[in-house]
């Protein structure tokens, strides 16, 4: 009876344990997932320590991991609306970090001087971006 007992509770425990070394290789199936219509960007504001804005000639949003710049085909004088908001990401990206997670660096340029360089952390679901970590609002001194 013991020998039943330990041999039931031995297999119980093989079939339950995973290998830690392997990759984990869960994919999340959104074919089933209800969205809202929302187009989502989320966005940086910097402001000086008066709390005025700050107008950039520049910048660029990195993605640490691959070196890409996310806002090559955006310009700075897009967002010239004189309240100092810039786009970090937006669901366009959805798809490239869909179910991921990872680092953006927001650079900001001023006369081709670095004065703004931030890190956040980012990532998507299955309907939108989100941001993970990271102050939104930037203050220059």
């Amino acid at each position: 009876m013991f020998a039943k007992i330990t041999l039931i509770l031995l297999s119980f425990f093989l079939l339950t344990c995973s290998d830690k070394n392997e990759p984990d290789t869960e994919v999340v199936d959104c074919s089933s997932t209800a969205c809202t219509l929302n187009f989502v960007t989320i966005t940086v504001s910097i402001k000086d320590t008066s709390d005025n804005a700050v107008v950039l000639d520049s910048f660029e949003v990195i993605d640490t991991a691959t070196g890409e710049n996310l806002a090559k085909d955006i310009s700075a004088e897009e967002y010239h609306n004189d309240q100092g908001i810039y786009p970090l990401i937006s669901d366009a990206h959805r798809i490239q970090y869909q179910n991921k997670t990872t680092t953006l660096t927001f650079k900001g340029y001023i006369n081709d001087e670095l004065v703004v360089n931030q890190e956040f952390k980012v990532g998507a679901d299955c309907c939108h971006v989100s941001l993970i970590t990271g102050n939104r609002e930037i203050v220059l001194d």
